[in-house]
């Protein structure tokens, strides 16, 4: 995600839609002291433990830091940095901490370390095809092994196709995969979206990988190895954000392409399962808001999703939702997620009146009613 571009669609967006804070809702903004570090991902393995990476300003080349929390983020400690610097074509960095193992994606590269930092080495993503753009997704940890969905574009898209595929391998070695069968091709010609996918590893291994809002493919395992195709949990003309599966239960936000329903905007609705495996039905009633970046769920019936310029909340499967955090600016966000109970995180990237890039990582203890911004060192 070319943060700097989407915060620019993100404000016009905002401004197209005239968006107000809605009665009850946060106002914010993230802390623009000069030197207050911009978080940009963060990752929890519990309530209480979680790592952050921020950067002093997003210009090509800046270098990061990286703080890890013990408390949730009452006070910080600090890591030794990856090496990846701010990309010079703004995709934003992604940061995962799971079982001993830290990955750090600058969109087109991945770094690990088993040591908290001490000692980072490259993770090589084996079998690219050459003469193409890449984007490294979200960087997940499961079953002792690493997943990310890499999307490849022509340098032509107007007239070319992009593919989206599943690569893994073993969180302790230092090579990548292609997943035989977890990949899909989609054209750009005119303006079409081409291919793009989305992976959890929350209450299961799930994979959902799409093409052009026409068809949809989802996958789970038990076991980062192996995979089993199941019914996908949206129709055609949507595209999923996986919400993890609470209780067994799978969610998803299906939503339509951005800007169907007006300028900034589409339609978007919960659908769940009753199962892992199970077929997908409707959960709450079609709404039109901001297009979305980020779903999480914290049960069958509270959920949270992120859009600019707003975060919003629902506690009755989608059939009503209010806004939380608001940024008048227009936001990205990432990481947003529930490791424990009604303990969850976000991360939200604005500008502030300046017009200088701010980030902060967010918290709530009570599924998503109440957030504060935790403040780095």
């Amino acid at each position: 995600m070319r943060v700097l571009s989407a915060l620019a669609v993100a404000a016009a967006a905002a401004t197209a839609l005239g968006a107000a804070a809605p009665a009850g809702a946060t106002v914010s903004s993230a802390p623009g002291a000069a030197r207050q570090p911009v978080a940009v991902s963060a990752s929890w393995p519990s309530a209480e433990r979680g790592i952050a990476l921020s950067y002093p300003t997003l210009s090509t080349g800046a270098r990061p830091s990286l703080f890890m929390t013990g408390n949730g983020g009452r006070s910080w400690h600090k890591l030794p940095a990856p090496p990846v610097g701010w990309p010079a074509d703004n995709d934003m960095p992604d940061a995962t901490w799971a079982a001993g193992v830290i990955a750090v994606t600058n969109g087109t590269s991945v770094v690990a370390s088993h040591d908290a930092g001490r000692h980072w080495a490259k993770v090589r993503l084996a079998g690219l095809p050459t003469a193409r753009t890449l984007f490294v997704g979200h960087i997940a940890i499961a079953h002792g092994r690493m997943f990310t969905v890499v999307t490849t574009v022509p340098a032509d898209t107007s007239a070319g196709t992009s593919t989206a595929t599943v690569y893994s391998g073993p969180a302790a070695g230092g090579t990548m995969r292609a997943v035989s069968g977890l990949s899909v091709s989609g054209s750009t010609k005119d303006g079409q979206f081409g291919a793009y996918g989305d992976l959890t590893p929350a209450g299961g291994l799930q994979v959902s990988l799409g093409v052009n809002y026409a068809s949809s493919h989802y996958w789970l395992s038990g076991d980062g190895v192996h995979f089993t195709k199941a019914p996908a949990p949206c129709g055609a003309g949507t595209a999923a954000l996986l919400g993890g599966a609470p209780g067994g239960k799978p969610v998803a936000l299906c939503s339509t392409e951005p800007s169907s329903a007006g300028a900034g905007s589409n339609t978007h609705r919960v659908w769940a399962a009753p199962r892992l495996g199970g077929r997908f039905a409707a959960a709450g009633p079609s709404v039109s808001w901001y297009n979305q970046q980020a779903f999480a769920a914290v049960t069958d019936r509270d959920m949270a999703m992120a859009g600019a310029p707003s975060l919003d909340v629902t506690a009755n499967a989608g059939h009503t939702w209010s806004t939380r955090l608001l940024k008048p600016n227009g936001a990205f966000w990432s990481d947003l997620a529930f490791p424990s109970g009604s303990t969850g995180a976000v991360v939200g990237v604005t500008v502030n009146s300046s017009l200088k890039a701010v980030g902060a990582v967010y918290r709530t203890v009570d599924g998503g009613h109440t957030w504060h911004a935790l403040t780095l060192p």
